[in-house]
């Protein structure tokens, strides 16, 4: 089968029990041992939950895997192939080609296979559009889909199904499934203890194929590594991570691949999460004040004590002022020995406080730096800076994590998971 030139996307169908499963691990194995990492790369994307794909996540050609239901993490990998979408769109109009393939170094191609497609549909059907781009641009990009489907006439529209000639039916329920896909209601006729076998659509006739089972995919994966490594071909960089994990300490950020390099002009303070990766969340130093705004109990003191902490380290001068809410009350700000306005209006000292609500605070006067502790709340969660796409695309339970918060500076807001001091905090 060549997707490239008979797709450049595939539908395989089958009913449950059809070996759409062996058939996936037959086609991921052949291409991996046949294509070196830098000419090929996979993302797997399994919402049925199973092993089948997970099997093939050590290869090293992945550049993601999803073998779960859980739906930050799928939405993680429709945005970043949306984002690598729109890289090769710029490389190939920054090169003046038609097709990524005319160019010298070209990036790998990118076969991105979908296990139990309804479920995407159905769970994330504002995603759709997002491989409905892959399906539509992905021939002169690089990037080839293969949907998996127990039933293509409901599950996938009729403008993927245009894109996708590659069809490979296996076992199916009745004859108008097979017709659709193949043109012939041959499918049907499969036999219940036939898995694996399939019929293919070959340039207008039907060709009957039978997947071998795979004997010993972890040898064989052991084997495509070491042949990588002897050519140079080591593990790609993944085109997303998981979802920012809910406790950090300073010891697993080289696990994260995270630069945790604080100086004299930033202070790290956590991980930020870009939507599809992770990145340091620092804080400038020259970029003036920073206002804490946290309910109780939710690790404001905890964070201003980190900051302080990390700037005496490094020799900046820093004021420290914990449950400043009083000191911004109008009355009390204005009058002549505050020391949280004369400590502001000091551009030699970092200036860090924390408040339990943001009302009292003006924007950029008392701070250009925001670090939000959500309350629950959503109106006041809104009004304390939190951007309301960033409610409505995480959970309330997500927000109310401890050590989540959200950074906010030159007009961008990050959700980020502070460090956890070292004493367990």
């Amino acid at each position: 089968m060549d997707i490239d030139s008979e797709g450049p996307h595939a539908i395989v169908a089958g009913t449950t029990g059809s070996g759409k499963s062996v058939l996936l691990q037959c086609w991921c194995l052949a291409l991996a041992v046949a294509y070196p990492p830098d000419r090929l790369g996979f993302v797997f994307l399994d919402f049925k939950g199973g092993s089948a794909l997970d099997r093939l996540a050590a290869l090293p050609h992945v550049r993601g895997c999803v073998n779960d239901l859980d739906l930050s993490y799928a939405s993680r990998a429709l945005r970043a192939l949306e984002d690598e979408l729109s890289c090769r769109e710029h490389l190939a109009a920054r090169h003046h080609v038609s097709d990524i393939r005319q160019l010298p170094d070209a990036p790998a191609r990118l076969m991105i296979v979908v296990d139990e497609f309804h479920m995407l549909n159905e769970q994330l059907p504002g995603y759709m559009d997002r491989l409905l781009r892959v399906a539509s641009l992905g021939r002169s990009l690089g990037m080839h889909l293969v949907v998996c489907t127990q039933n293509p006439m409901v599950e996938i529209n009729a403008s993927m199904k245009a894109n996708m000639s590659l069809r490979i039916c296996l076992r199916v329920q009745d004859a108008m499934q097979s017709q659709e896909m193949i043109g012939s209601a041959l499918a049907s006729t499969i036999p219940v203890d036939c898995p694996g076998t399939a019929v293919l659509n070959h340039e207008g006739e039907c060709v009957i194929l039978q997947c071998l089972q795979p004997s010993n995919i972890g040898a064989l994966t052991v084997q495509i590594h070491q042949s990588a490594r002897f050519f140079g071909q080591t593990n790609r960089a993944m085109l997303f991570t998981p979802p920012l994990p809910s406790d950090i300490d300073e010891d697993e950020l080289s696990c994260m691949h995270i630069d945790a390099c604080s100086d004299a002009s930033r202070i790290l303070i956590g991980v930020a999460d870009t939507g599809v990766s992770f990145e340091p969340a620092f804080i400038d130093l020259c970029a003036g004040s920073v206002a804490i705004i946290a309910p109780p109990h939710r690790g404001a003191h905890t964070l201003l004590e980190r900051i302080r902490r990390e700037a005496m380290r490094h020799g900046t001068p820093v004021d420290c002022f914990p449950d400043a809410d009083e000191a911004l009350e109008p009355m009390k700000y204005m009058s002549g020995d505050n020391a949280l306005r004369l400590s502001i209006a000091d551009t030699s000292t970092l200036t860090v406080f924390s408040l339990r609500t943001s009302r009292p605070l003006r924007i950029p006067d008392h701070a250009s730096v925001r670090i939000v502790f959500a309350c629950g709340d959503r109106n006041a969660d809104l009004a304390d800076g939190i951007p309301a796409d960033m409610l409505a695309d995480h959970a309330p339970s997500e927000f109310m994590r401890p050590g989540r918060a959200v950074l906010l500076e030159q007009g961008c807001a990050r959700l980020i998971q502070c460090i956890r001091d070292r004493s367990g905090t």
